[in-house]
């Protein structure tokens, strides 16, 4: 073979599978492996909080806080979800409190009498039901930490989602560092040929791998992210980072999946009666019920003809208590139902993640990695070199 030709052959396909190995390697280091082994973690688990916490902060400030869903909740239909359950109950509660005022009293009440109490019953409860809802929603607001349910959702045991969500997201760009790193390998190697017949020298296939390693990784990484716009290279080449050029593709699939398993009604709800914003949110109820019925046996405790002692008050009143809080499960599916119609979050993660800055959008993605971007360039440069004097090897065989 020619010796033109076998440098033609080898020298730019080395230098080509240089690039797209050391890139390779560097997406393979962001998601592998998932525990620490030979003294390296995929980044993704090795900063899965901070990243976690990223991304919270995100959804907090620029996509939808707590506030913002409180104020989005329609009071009439919140009343509409939980009317049902409350009239279902309205019976057993007044015959549990007749039953504690004078034993064995409420069977002996005409239907029609009952029906009435019933009725006036369920038409007070309806309007607790609605000052209860009015006062709750600002509080549980405040209880609502959006950051941290984002966080949660995304990092300890769930740090798989992080490492899919990521994944899933930069797919595209991911690949583009592979594919880039041939590419630039292909071209830096045909610069190899020229210098090789100019000095042949094989010491100079290491260094030029070391070169295609750094400048390989380097480029594909400043490619996806810069420049934010539409920009113009010597006068004809239009070029867009590939990150900011996707924003409106990529706001849609991250509301979707932030929709789907991140910011939704049952994780909501869960963050709210779970540990102490849960226990916070029960005494809340608790002291706010507790006065309603309060102002309601002020204003009947004239028209009851038969004495009733503080302590039956005391125990009626927690009974309602206890009930309203035990029938939370019952009400649950009805509020989640509500919550992910109203919130409409994938539509507003989406809208508002389309509409974000460039440098804050860049976050995203860019965050996960940000910190070890020059350890990937550094080892892509330290591969490069070793295939490169590999390419140096199989030069000199063909040239001798």
């Amino acid at each position: 073979m020619p010796h033109w030709l076998y440098l033609i052959l080898v020298v730019p396909s080395v230098s080509a599978f240089i690039g797209w190995l050391t890139n390779w390697q560097a997406v393979k280091m962001i998601f592998w492996p998932a525990q620490r082994r030979f003294g390296w973690q995929g980044i993704v688990y090795a900063h899965s909080d901070k990243f976690a916490k990223n991304l919270g902060q995100i959804a907090q400030n620029e996509l939808m806080n707590a506030d913002e869903m409180a104020a989005k909740l329609d009071p009439d239909e919140l009343e509409k979800a939980v009317l049902p359950v409350l009239d279902a109950e309205a019976p057993l509660l007044v015959a549990h409190a007749a039953e504690k005022i004078r034993p064995g009293a409420w069977p002996m009440v005409p239907p029609p009498m009952q029906a009435m109490i019933i009725e006036q019953v369920k038409t007070r409860a309806r309007a607790i039901a609605r000052e209860l809802s009015d006062e709750l929603r600002p509080r549980a607001a405040k209880i609502l930490d959006v950051e941290a349910l984002v966080a949660g959702q995304l990092s300890g045991p769930n740090v798989e989602r992080l490492a899919r969500l990521t994944e899933q997201i930069g797919k595209r760009e991911f690949k583009f560092i592979e594919y880039s790193g041939a590419v630039f390998g292909l071209i830096i190697g045909f610069c190899q040929i020229a210098v090789w017949e100019t000095m042949n020298a094989w010491w100079l296939m290491p260094i030029f791998g070391v070169i295609v390693g750094l400048c390989t990784n380097y480029l594909a990484i400043q490619m996806i992210f810069r420049p934010h716009q539409r920009t113009l290279y010597l006068g004809v080449i239009p070029y867009q980072g590939v990150f900011p050029k996707r924003q409106a593709e990529i706001a849609r699939d991250y509301g979707e999946t932030t929709a789907a398993e991140v910011i939704t009604p049952r994780n909501i709800i869960e963050l709210l009666i779970a540990g102490e914003r849960g226990e916070e949110l029960i005494t809340e109820l608790t002291k706010l019920l507790s006065h309603r019925l309060d102002e309601e046996w002020a204003k009947v405790q004239g028209l009851i003809p038969i004495p009733v002692t503080d302590a039956q008050v005391a125990e009626i009143k927690q009974t309602v208590v206890d009930r309203m809080i035990a029938l939370t499960p019952r009400l649950r599916p009805e509020i989640e139902a509500l919550l992910e119609r109203q919130l409409d979050i994938k539509n507003t993660v989406e809208k508002r993640l389309a509409a974000l800055s460039k440098p804050d959008f860049e976050r995203l993605l860019r965050g996960v990695f940000e910190q070890d971007e020059l350890t990937l360039i550094i080892v892509g440069g330290v591969l490069g070199g070793v295939v490169g004097a590999v390419q140096g090897a199989l030069v000199l065989a063909g040239v001798t």
